[in-house]
């Protein structure tokens, strides 16, 4: 029986010519004619499998890089042959600037296919989310800038690899859990209707960078519904200035004498009366952030009581170059159904008030870490746990990291709500394929890092695009109130200020966003915060660290916003405000394991001598076929995608269009033979010539490909029989 159960296990897998079923994709350029799509694994020891998808008749390349430039970024590039066959291989770029990338040593990229017609290339391939190869980017949850390029130029050989003629950026989450249904799914289910909350013909001004407008609106009684998705309709042409909209319900509050008289936000001075009675956090969206999808069985909660009638709508416009002429009419458009699903989400935030006596970092620094703490006295006042699946970071222009730490007594979890590659025109919530259990007493800290390297003078907390934030912002279940929940820290601003130096300041509970408090420096001289800042305070590395340690350590006031619906827990914890004087206790930290200390052995032979994987060991290891060119179900032109594309070109260089590879063929053949004559082969006993790293072929040679294996895998199971 084995011969025949082989034969037909052959036969399934010359016939079956599936795709394998991409659970994400992103239109890179602005055209849509280069389009990546991607089944991302499990573990560092899993594989992501890409395809590409690009109109070309050259070549195509795709890379990851940490800042969205060529310098060291890890790069693949493919291009069909003037054989017909696919080709691959694994490059980097120069260590600084633009340049000719080279090929990587450890060629750790594995086609799996590769075609053409008239217009288009479509190559797919496969690589390990950790190589453990310095020259490759190490694949996690963090925001990867995916740059990308191409040629129409056939190369004739790795070596003769013309210049790009087309090349961009964008980033993506790689990792990020996709739900069950789409965007697309929801909108074709007629139970879900659209409900809009935006502005309208608003006057963005070109006196000023910033702008923060607000707008009350009234919701229409209803019934109780779940929004099931969300998206943000920018007006078009407006994207580059829209940066973020919130969303605050107003509780019990009669905002009557609001509506219909929208207006400015805040100045520096002045707060829009209604945001000081709207704090019930309903909604966010902030630049670069794409739709998003509920998981199957989840459902936020609107109009669940008729009394919170009001709305505040905030919109943040960023101006940088103080265009004249610019007018907005973007909103937040929710999916709505009355088909109440089982679980209920609520909202949860943490971050550092908003203040520049609060959040303040030094000049030309590479790396400074603003802390904002939630005690276990605070988390205490859950009654079960709190299951965080999404999670939006916020800072602006300067944050590079951010990420949230639970440390349950003592010992600190691993962080999986984190970005240490932040991007602030890329503000994409996070969806958790586990969620993140926080219970009663875990303690909490939020870490947002930024580099100041390149700046001369200090950054400051505040709400235009040029100051910084540091707010996180999270969805879990089950509900637990009609409002959201908040915890946040504040350091002891008088105190900050006297580290660095002032004698006095007039700081105080009404000093709010007002940015003409002043101090008294060394010479008892009279100065505003911000001179003060700019002109007195020497901004050494010592100044620095002794700012980092202050930032870190107690003591800071807590403002703990959790409500408890346990009247014991609630009568102890009336008020919000507490001291906190010791350093939260982390007796074990987290270090992330070195999966590469005993990969590296295998994975340097493999990579070294596989470049390419044959379908059946491909199908193998995934349950998937690898070889999939001649699917007439699938059509090379299909453009279909709900992402919003982004491209941006910044090159400050010249690239070398010729570079240097050893082209020296390489046969290998994986075939071993053990005492007993059978053959153990990585491929089940076939053999793989592989020519400059060439595997699967193209057209015509993809059918002859898989009838040769299909013969000797006819031939090994003939073998089987003679030895039986």
């Amino acid at each position: 029986m084995v011969p025949v159960l082989v034969l037909f296990a052959a036969l399934s897998l010359a016939t079956a010519q599936q795709r394998p079923n991409f659970t994400h994709q992103a239109v890179l350029d602005t055209k849509g004619d280069f389009i990546v799509r991607w089944l991302p694994g499990t573990n560092a020891n899993d594989y992501i499998t890409f395809e590409c998808e690009v109109r070309t008749q050259g070549w195509l390349g795709i890379g990851f890089s940490s800042n969205g430039g060529m310098g060291s970024a890890d790069m693949v590039i493919a291009w069909i042959d003037q054989n017909g066959n696919p080709q691959i291989s694994d490059r980097h770029g120069p260590a600084q600037g633009n340049g000719f990338p080279p090929p990587d040593d450890m060629q750790n990229y594995q086609l799996l296919s590769g075609r053409k017609n008239q217009t288009h290339i479509v190559v797919s391939f496969r690589r390990l989310l950790d190589t453990c190869d310095q020259n490759d980017w190490k694949i996690t949850s963090d925001t990867t800038r995916m740059i990308w390029a191409k040629n129409n130029q056939v190369p004739s050989s790795a070596q003769d690899i013309a210049i790009h003629t087309d090349r961009g950026v964008r980033s993506v989450h790689l990792m990020t859990e996709a739900t069950d249904n789409g965007l697309s799914q929801v909108l074709e289910d007629t139970s879900v209707t659209p409900f809009d909350l935006g502005v309208e013909n608003v006057s963005i001004p070109n006196t000023q960078r910033t702008l923060y407008w607000c707008k009350i609106i009234q919701l229409p009684v209803s019934e109780k519904k779940h929004v099931v998705a969300t998206e943000m309709k920018v007006q078009p042409g407006n994207e580059r200035y829209v940066h973020h909209l919130i969303m605050y319900g107003c509780g019990d509050n009669d905002m009557t004498r609001f509506l219909n008289n929208p207006g400015p936000c805040f100045d520096d001075t002045q707060i829009f009366d209604p945001m000081r009675l709207c704090g019930n956090l309903i909604g966010a969206w902030a630049v670069g952030g794409e739709a998003f999808v509920y998981p199957n069985n989840m459902g936020a909660p609107i109009f669940e009581n008729n009394n919170q009638r009001f709305v505040l709508v905030e919109m943040h416009y960023d101006n940088p170059e103080l265009l004249s002429g610019l007018m907005d009419s973007s909103y937040y458009r929710m999916h709505l159904t009355s088909n109440l699903r089982p679980v209920e989400t609520g909202r949860f935030s943490m971050g550092t008030p908003v203040l520049p006596s609060i959040i303040l970092i030094p000049p030309r620094q590479p790396r400074f870490t603003i802390y904002s703490y939630c005690p276990s006295s605070c988390t205490s006042r859950f009654q079960e746990p709190m299951k965080i699946f999404s999670g939006l970071l916020h800072t602006h222009l300067l944050g590079v990291a951010i990420k949230l730490r639970v440390i349950r007594k003592g010992t600190e979890l691993k962080s999986v709500m984190k970005d240490d590659h932040y991007d602030f025109n890329y503000q994409n919530s996070l969806l958790l394929s586990t969620p993140l259990e926080i219970q009663p007493g875990d303690d909490l800290i939020v870490e947002c890092t930024y580099d100041t390297s390149q700046l001369d003078k200090p950054a400051v907390g505040g709400f235009q695009t040029t100051q910084e934030m540091c707010l996180t912002m999270y969805e879990y279940y089950p509900k637990r109130n009609e409002t959201s929940d908040s915890c946040h820290s504040i350091i002891d601003q008088s105190t900050m200020l006297k580290l660095l130096g002032a004698t006095a300041d007039d700081l105080g509970p009404a000093a709010g966003f007002d940015y003409s408090v002043t101090v008294l420096n060394q010479n008892n001289q009279n100065k505003t915060l911000m001179d003060w800042y700019n002109t007195d305070v020497n901004w050494s590395n010592d100044t620095a660290n002794k700012l980092q340690a202050f930032m870190k350590d107690p003591p800071q006031t807590i403002a703990c916003y959790i409500k408890s619906s346990d009247p014991q827990i609630a009568a102890n914890s009336n008020n919000n405000f507490s001291r906190m004087t010791q350093a939260i206790p982390i007796t074990s930290p987290y270090v992330e394991p070195n999966t590469c200390a005993t990969a590296n052995s295998n994975s340097a032979v493999q990579n070294n001598n596989n470049n390419a994987v044959t379908t059946a060991n491909y199908n193998a290891n995934n349950g998937v076929n690898g070889n999939y060119n001649s699917d007439p179900s699938y059509n090379v032109n299909a453009v279909n995608s709900n992402y919003n594309s982004n491209s941006n070109e910044n090159e400050n260089g010249n690239e070398n269009g010729n570079g240097n590879e050893n082209g020296n063929e390489n046969e290998n053949e994986n075939e071993n033979e053990n005492e007993n004559g059978n053959e153990n082969g990585n491929e089940n006993g076939n053999e793989n010539e592989n020519e400059n790293g060439n595997g699967n072929g193209n057209g015509n040679t993809a059918a002859a490909n898989l009838l040769n294996q299909l013969g000797r895998l006819i031939q090994w199971a003939l073998q089987q029989v003679n030895r039986s």
